[in-house]
């Protein structure tokens, strides 16, 4: 890989997962709005039966990798500057997923009910898709730090503009632009900390990449969590309030562990 096009590369490589945010939940949601939650989930089940066997027919084998000891997949966090990267991970992606996990309630709060919650997801999922390309683009020719440095404040803003000045019944094209710009910075930071991760660990590239992907998963479950409670202590706006709070943290991280870098 060319190390001027890595980030639009990683880019492509994470939009699988941004594209299926755009196009999956929005049809989940509509599925479960016409049908029930059950239906949906059956829906989605059967649709992972015939990938699967679509995969079966079409793909070659291929041969699997050699098998790590977890010592040696965890040694990579030994290295400099990994150990800085990942919990930006965590806390990114728990900001992103505090009010996201609870998407229904999050929007009832900003006056969306019933079959517009799915077109304001198809805005959040069509925001994701943008923001991935343009962190690609953004990262090769301004490096990973910048574009992390827009990120996450930006995250905040919309996050508390969905908390605050939003909230109630303001018009739908307001709460559209939140929604797309909320599903831009949320999916604008993976392919600017995947490049940082390559850059500390060029020789264990598919290590750190894997730990990624567990840092993201790991901040999609906190977010849902801490969520959760938000929602049962203080409603939506609470929710929104909390994920802005930990996106400023997630800005403040970077700005610690950067401050003594050269950004990039």
């Amino acid at each position: 890989m060319r190390p001027e096009l890595r980030g639009r590369a990683l880019a492509v490589v994470i939009g699988g997962l941004t594209a299926a945010t755009a196009l999956g939940v929005p049809l989940g949601t509509l599925v479960g709005h016409l049908a029930t939650w059950r239906v949906a989930l059956g829906v989605v089940a059967g649709l992972c039966l015939v990938i699967a066997v679509a995969i079966r027919m079409i793909m070659p084998a291929l041969p699997g990798a050699d098998w790590v000891p977890l010592r040696a997949r965890l040694a990579v966090l030994r290295r400099p500057g990994v150990p800085g990267v990942l919990p930006l991970t965590v806390l990114g992606m728990t900001a992103a997923y505090t009010a996201y996990a609870y998407s229904a309630p999050a929007l009832a709060a900003v006056g969306v009910t019933g079959s517009a919650v799915a077109w304001m997801l198809v805005l959040y999922g069509a925001g994701a898709v943008f923001g991935n390309l343009c962190s690609g683009q953004a990262t090769d020719r301004r490096g990973p730090v910048r574009v992390l440095a827009v990120t996450y404040p930006a995250m905040a803003a919309v996050l508390a503009l969905l908390a605050g000045p939003a909230a109630g019944d303001p018009p739908r094209l307001l709460v559209g632009a939140l929604l797309f710009g909320w599903g831009a910075a949320s999916w604008a930071q993976t392919p600017a900390q995947q490049h940082r991760l390559i850059e500390a660990a060029p020789q264990e590239v598919p290590l750190v990449v894997s730990l990624n992907s567990s840092g993201i998963y790991l901040g999609i479950a906190l977010g849902s969590g801490i969520g959760g409670i938000a929602l049962g202590h203080g409603g939506a706006a609470t929710m929104y309030g909390v994920g802005a709070a930990i996106a400023v943290t997630a800005w403040l991280f970077l700005l610690a562990t950067t401050r003594r870098r050269r950004w990039g």
